[in-house]
Order: structure tokens, then sequence, then C-alpha cells
């Protein structure tokens, strides 16, 4: 059977083409991914982050037919939105759906940043002013200031994919200042994970992306280092586990 190692369930916004892509590039040898997609949130409104709670909960019960060892919840702005407590409960109703423990993405980015003991950061995302309003909150809410934070501001979710690496270097090297201990990239449609370490390496500090730290908690989660060399220091941080 494949994922005789570690068989992780994604579920994913319908409209995500990014992130099952990025997480395969992760994958070891033993460790399989089976993907799930979640209904609505192309427009990233205040309505379809919040209808997503629910559709999460179909996406999950056709997960769990595979026996999961770990369920993770893709959705940045999909689990920050409603802040931390009804983060909390959409990870507690999806492990009881799933019979697996659940990360989401926005409790991984959380993690991924006290891990480091980052008490200050710079953020990039593709959000609009509301939900970036709605990100600063949920930082806070953990601890965690926010620096500056730079946007590609679109409200249509697909076109989030669209957005080129390099484009995103550009803006990350653009956004950095040099009182913040690390930049997180926020979105698990935006392509990221390709410039994790030409970044780390040109910056000189950590960085993160929404889809690498949800990789890093899933993996965490199930004992498991990838030894991954390209995909930013918090992953090869696994290895000193």
């Amino acid at each position: 059977m494949y994922g005789w190692r570690g068989r992780i369930g994604l579920l994913v916004p319908s409209i995500n083409t990014t992130m099952e892509t990025e997480f395969w590039r992760t994958v070891p040898e033993g460790v399989s991914v089976h993907v799930a997609r979640i209904a609505g949130g192309r427009h990233g409104t205040p309505d379809e982050l919040r209808s997503m709670e629910n559709a999460s909960k179909h996406a999950a019960a056709e997960i769990a037919m595979i026996e999961p060892d770990v369920v993770v919840y893709g959705c940045t702005s999909g689990s920050f939105f409603e802040g931390p407590a009804w983060n909390k409960r959409i990870c507690e109703e999806l492990t009881e759906i799933a019979g697996a423990p659940t990360v989401t993405t926005a409790g991984a980015m959380v993690a991924a940043l006290q891990s480091g003991g980052h008490k200050k950061v710079d953020i990039v995302t593709p959000y609009v002013d509301l939900t970036n309003s709605r990100l600063k909150a949920f930082l806070q809410e953990h601890g965690i200031q926010v620096g500056k934070l730079a946007t590609f501001d679109m409200l249509d979710m697909f076109d989030h994919a669209k957005i080129l690496p390099e484009e995103i270097y550009k803006k990350v090297k653009e956004t950095v200042t040099p009182d913040s201990g690390a930049v997180f990239i926020s979105c698990t449609q935006l392509r990221a994970l390709e410039v994790i370490d030409m970044l780390e390496r040109d910056l000189g500090k950590p960085v993160y992306s929404a889809v690498q730290a949800s990789a890093w908690q899933a993996y965490d989660l199930m004992h498991i280092d990838p030894q991954i060399a390209d995909g930013g220091g918090l992953l090869r941080s696994l290895s000193s586990r």
C-alpha cells in the first residue's frame, strides 16, 4: 500500500491549484498525500470563508476513508478569519470526523513562528484589506506583532496562483524590515516554496510560507523527517528533532 510510512489527508479549497503540488514536493519515500476539495472560497468574502467550515466537514468525511495519520486543513484565511477560537473549533470538528489529528494552516503558521521564538514578523499576502486586518489580529492574539505587511491585493483567490515565484521574491525583498525576526508568506495558493531558500540566504533571516508551515506541522505530528534540502530552514529543522 502506498503511504506505508504515513498518509496525509489534505483538504484544500476547490479553487486551489498550488498546495497539492507543493506538498508533493516535500513528500519522502513511504508517505502519500490524499486530497479532498472544499467547495467554495473563490472570492474570499467573509461569507465564503465562513461557509468553508461546513464544506470542510464533507471533505473530512471523504478523506476519513483512507485512514489518514494526519489531516491538514489547507486554507490560511479560512482558518484565521474568525479568530483563534474558531480555528480551534475547526481542528476539533475535523479531527472527530476524519479520525486523525487535524492541523490548520493558520495554526501551523503560529506554531512555526513560535517555534522560532519570533515576536515581530513581516508579512506578505495576496489578500484584500479586511482579510489582512483579520490576519494581523489573529497573530496579535498569539503574541506576535506584525511589522510591515505588503499585499498583492487580489480578491479572486484563483488568481493568487497566477502570481509568479519571482514576483513573490521581489515583494518579500521590498517588504522586509531590519527589526523583524522573520517573514511569513501567507496563503496556500501562493507559489512560495520555490523561493524560500533563496530568500533566507539573501535576507539572512527565516522565511516561512503557508504550505511549508502546514507540511512541517504534519510531519512533526507523524514523527517523520522528510529530509527536504530546498524547502527552507523550517523543514530542515525536523532533522534535529
